[in-house]
């Protein structure tokens, strides 16, 4: 069980390090660039794959203390 959290926890740093990379290139723009509609629209992705990482660690979290608790 705990193996099986660690394999989700890194799938979450993966996910994690994939949006930290994305707002970085969305916050590298121009305020000019940022404004447009084409900002905004980049954006959302890096917010959605941010959540994702932390359900994904939130996962192994879960995963890991049952595996805890269970001994």
């Amino acid at each position: 069980m705990r193996d099986a959290s660690y394999f989700i926890a890194l799938f979450g740093a993966l996910f994690l390090g994939i949006g930290f990379v994305a707002w970085l290139r969305i916050f590298r723009q121009s305020d000019e660039q940022l404004a447009s509609k084409k900002g905004s629209r980049r954006s959302e992705p890096a917010a959605r794959v941010i959540v994702v990482a932390f359900l994904l660690c939130l996962v192994a979290a879960f995963v890991g203390v049952v595996g805890w608790i269970r001994g």
